[in-house]
């Protein structure tokens, strides 16, 4: 699994201060180390001038750093905290750091419903769950097990109808869901 952390940044996230603040963030983590960089938005009318600011903190030292975890939940909220502090005690999700190829070989092999719960995991993970490449995938092992068989159908036109079904069965379990969802708020 080490060799999955070729590269030596494991997240990576910016973003804008909540509001009042008009502050710019980025958090790091690397292998070895938390980077928190902070640019000011200064007032002109004050004529202040705000210079960025970086903090660097070894693993160990973040994890014993209340004021520095204090800014990052502030800014990036409880659950990106929560991350960054597993990340620091070196629990590291290696299934979202696969390769693509490889991914969508473990993918494939998951149940229509297990691939949807998966997609609304993480970005990557949506961006692989709606790839050709995992769909075509799953669907030439289960026309190779004989589930399915058209007679005078080729194969390829076989593949993309049935691609074509199950991407418009998700669709309609997900709108069905959502329809399920709203009438039990109203």
């Amino acid at each position: 699994m080490a060799s999955l952390l070729k590269e030596d940044k494991l997240y990576e996230t910016s973003q804008q201060a909540p509001s009042p603040c008009k502050d710019f963030y980025q958090l790091l983590v690397t292998k070895k180390e938390v980077v928190w960089r902070v640019w000011k938005v200064s007032n002109p009318y004050k004529r202040e001038r705000a210079q960025p600011g970086e903090e660097r903190k070894s693993h160990n030292d973040f994890l014993v750093d209340d004021h520095l975890q204090g800014h990052i939940k502030t800014v990036f909220g409880s659950e990106m905290l929560e991350y960054v502090m597993n990340l620091c005690q070196q629990r590291i999700d290696y299934l979202v750091r696969l390769p693509k190829s490889m991914a969508t070989h473990i993918l494939s092999f998951l149940d229509w419903e297990d691939i949807k719960s998966m997609s609304k995991t993480c970005k990557r993970f949506q961006q692989l769950c709606s790839s050709d490449g995992l769909w075509e995938r799953a669907e030439r092992l289960r026309c190779s097990s004989g589930s399915l068989m058209i007679e005078g159908v080729s194969s390829a036109i076989q593949k993309k109808l049935l691609i074509f079904h199950r991407r418009h069965a998700l669709l309609n379990q997900a709108r069905q869901q959502r329809r399920m969802s709203t009438k039990a708020l109203n």
